[in-house]
């Protein structure tokens, strides 16, 4: 969804077999004539077919605190963020909801 503050992934073994959707927290996507730029907060989500999710990468969101990459008040807005889209997960809304698992691409 446009201007949220992550982006969702989805991940798929080599045949195909849908593993698990990837919440990454980010800047929203900034658009721009030469692409997209993208701002990574190091915390990640992951989410699996039975709606169970998990914090990811907390050990480097944290390092990246103490190294003062983030300021308190951006981690504290990453959190929030995080709060927002396990709100989501756990209300089973698009994307989650949608049958993106069954994608492929065009085989030709």
């Amino acid at each position: 969804r446009a201007g949220e503050p992550w982006s969702v992934w989805l991940w798929w073994d080599e045949d195909w077999t849908f593993r698990n959707w990837y919440v990454n927290l980010e800047q929203p996507l900034r658009r721009h004539p030469a692409g997209v730029d993208s701002v990574d907060h190091f915390l990640d989500i992951d989410v699996q077919r039975d709606r169970s999710w998990s914090w990811r990468d907390e050990d480097e969101f944290a390092q990246a605190c103490a190294d003062g990459l983030m300021s308190a008040e951006t981690a504290a807005g990453v959190r929030e963020a995080g709060r927002a889209a396990v709100a989501l997960i756990e209300s089973w809304g698009a994307p989650f909801s949608e049958p993106w698992a069954e994608w492929r691409p065009e085989p030709s």
